[in-house]
């Protein structure tokens, strides 16, 4: 406005100059150099030029008045023009900018996530007036984002219990032993792209959500301390429920291995000729009729005397 006011003065001071200055020396020079100059500097007011994809806010004294796209555009001198970024950004939140959240169990966590959103370039006037200030950008992103992006974070994740999982482990259930604390990421940012279209709706669908994605979750030292002792009694119990199996298998194996030796027929013939074998390296006594290692008809084994033999 300042300039425009600035342009007229020199435009009139120039023209009377050439008009009614007789009398001052190089009155046509200087007139024609003002009103040059004024000539100008109301033609480069006039014009404005949009940046590629974003959105320029016409405002005639101070009130919107249109939207121009990207491009070269006409105005009145006195109009500004107010360029919105129409691009689509992402904000990242990790490291020390990680999102602090409230989670189930009453501890904070910090979260690892990014969100990619635009305006809506048909809403750059209401977004105009209602974010007014020296950087609407700066100020839509802040108040329209960061703070609606916040609260739907704490909203889905407030229902996020990683020691609801804690119990007493059954020892006769070994498939249940394995517990994992890890969330759904992608579930997660589902449920909060949800919730932050909703809010950003009912804040009057001034932006529009690309994607959101969860990557990370940061708990508190005292529930990742109650996790990592829950899980190391978890693995105690894998290791003597294994222990368990692997004696009781060993039981069954010994029984039945037991049980093979004791009622096969070969295994008893086997050790009746040991022994037979041992009596006559002893030069013990064979009992008359000698001895019959073969099974018979009534019995698994018969050790009978054999047909009396002549002695060398």
């Amino acid at each position: 406005m300042l300039t425009t006011v600035v342009c007229v003065a020199l435009l009139v001071l120039g023209l009377c100059l050439l008009l009614f200055g007789s009398s001052i020396p190089f009155r046509k020079v200087i007139g024609g150099a003002l009103v040059a100059v004024a000539a100008l500097v109301l033609l480069f007011a006039s014009t404005t030029v949009i940046e590629a994809k974003n959105v320029g806010v016409l405002t005639t004294f101070g009130k919107p008045s249109g939207t121009l796209d990207s491009g070269l555009h006409l105005k009145l001198p006195w109009q500004r023009v107010t360029e919105l970024d129409g691009t689509k950004i992402t904000n990242k939140y990790e490291g020390t900018h990680a999102v602090e959240v409230r989670i189930g169990d009453g501890t904070t966590a910090h979260v690892k996530t990014a969100i990619r959103w635009s305006i809506v370039g048909d809403k750059a006037d209401d977004i105009y007036a209602d974010y007014r200030s020296d950087d609407v950008n700066e100020t839509v992103n802040e108040s329209l984002v960061e703070t609606v992006f916040s609260n739907a974070l704490n909203q889905v994740l407030g229902d996020y219990n990683p020691t609801a999982n804690l119990r007493v482990v059954n020892p006769d259930e070994q498939g249940s032993v394995s517990i994992s604390f890890v969330p759904d990421y992608d579930d997660l940012a589902a449920k909060v792209t949800a919730s932050m279209e909703q809010r950003v709706a009912d804040a009057g669908g001034y932006i529009k959500i690309d994607f959101i994605t969860i990557s990370g979750l940061t708990l508190s030292e005292t529930t990742q301390a109650k996790i990592n002792e829950f899980q190391a009694e978890v693995a105690k119990t894998q290791v003597a429920l294994q222990k368990k199996a692997t004696a009781a298998a060993q039981a069954e194996a010994n029984k039945t291995l037991s049980d093979s030796v004791s009622n096969n027929p070969n295994v008893l013939v086997s050790r009746c000729l040991d022994t037979y074998q041992q009596m006559v390296d002893e030069a013990q006594p064979i009992p008359a009729g000698g001895i019959n290692c073969w099974p018979g008809a009534d019995s698994d084994l018969v050790l009978a005397p054999s047909a009396p033999t002549a002695k060398e």
